[in-house]
């Protein structure tokens, strides 16, 4: 399997001091240029996003109210918001939403996108929270024309004590939840090492969420499922690791990929990589470790550096694609793919994704 060697490194702001006070909204900054990091702006909070395979897009989740749920053109570094007012509901396998939910009130968390036997159409998924109730709504992806347009087919409605965060699919259309927080917990907990989540399957010929034995983490994060369909890529914020599991038997990890220096979020395929994105655990811009923040009661908003990195799920190690510092204009890196010889971040905490060339990335 082809390896990424570091390809990037931005050099660490030398004057940056402990403490170092952020901007309180992205919306109010500039979108410009910044440490080597290009702009797309106003796309309403983009935590996760995902490649369309065959094509020069990438679709975004966040809000649709605020101009989430768009399509990014990595050529002409330009976004365009998605229409969603054409469903296609498949009620027979979705009985959960009768009717396609009030769409300026849905949001995208975790996203996911598998293909079909048609080449060209894709199913969607994403994780929801709020409205019309916690759910994955899924929808249909047509990129047989010169434009990408989504469909809504229906929804799956989770638990109420089960919050999701990541999403992935068989091509039966098994859904993989991967809860973050479940009865009550909090984000502080994982952050402090205490077990939170569980990665939960849905199949079509049930229609009943199961946990996974096994799959129990400090802060299951994002998800993703082998080319194969044999194992699970479960990405796990509290331990800062990606734990690799049969699918066959999930009692255990099969392996584990250790990423202890930093905060690991979402996780994707992006074509042949398995990419991993997520922000530097012990940040001096913050005054340490997110433990510590916690502990001193200082801001958990506080801009961290980004890290993005390739996964081998067969060796089960990994290898620096690029890392920058801690600025007002970026934080929360959550996701990352390679699209055209650029790498494309986006983030849980801003209304923007970033771009930059790599040298030696494949075009």
């Amino acid at each position: 399997m082809k390896r990424l060697f570091i390809a990037a490194a931005i050099a660490l702001l030398a004057d940056i001091a402990p403490g170092w006070a952020q901007a309180s909204a992205s919306a109010s900054l500039p979108c410009i240029s910044a440490m080597g990091l290009n702009y797309i702006c106003n796309l309403g909070s983009p935590e996760d996003f995902v490649w369309i395979p065959g094509t020069k897009y990438i679709i975004t989740g966040g809000s649709v109210a605020t101009g989430g749920w768009g399509l990014l053109d990595t050529e002409t570094k330009t976004v365009r918001q998605l229409d969603l007012t054409q469903p296609r509901p498949d009620l027979k396998t979705y009985p959960d939403c009768p009717a396609m939910p009030d769409a300026k009130r849905l949001t995208a968390h975790g996203v996911a996108i598998r293909p079909t036997r048609t080449p060209g159409l894709f199913t969607y998924y994403t994780v929801t929270h709020g409205f019309p109730f916690e759910s994955v709504q899924v929808f249909i992806l047509d990129a047989r024309g010169a434009v990408p347009e989504l469909h809504w087919t229906g929804c799956v409605q989770v638990p109420d004590n089960l919050r999701g965060n990541g999403v992935t699919a068989a091509m039966d259309g098994t859904i993989y939840n991967s809860v973050q927080l479940k009865n009550g917990a909090k984000q502080a907990d994982y952050f402090t090492g205490k077990v939170t989540g569980g990665l939960y399957q849905w199949k079509p010929a049930d229609k009943t969420w199961r946990l996974l034995p096994g799959t129990e983490f400090a802060g299951n994060n994002g998800v993703e499922i082998s080319k194969d369909e044999k194992e699970i890529y479960q990405a796990v914020s509290g331990s800062h690791s990606v734990e690799i599991i049969s699918l066959a038997d999930t009692a255990k990890p099969v392996r584990r990929v250790e990423l202890k220096w930093f905060n690991v979020d979402n996780i994707h395929w992006s074509g042949d990589e398995l990419l991993t994105a997520g922000v530097m655990e012990d940040e001096p811009a913050c005054n340490g470790t997110r433990k510590e923040m916690i502990e001193n009661k200082l801001d958990p908003a506080c801009h961290r550096g980004f890290v993005v990195a390739r996964i081998d799920p067969v060796t089960a190690t990994y290898r620096v694609v690029a890392y920058g510092p801690a600025i007002a204009e970026f934080g929360g890196a959550s996701t990352a793919q390679i699209v055209g010889g650029n790498l494309w971040i986006t983030s849980n905490q801003m209304d923007r994704s970033a771009w930059l060339p790599v040298p030696g990335l494949k075009k």
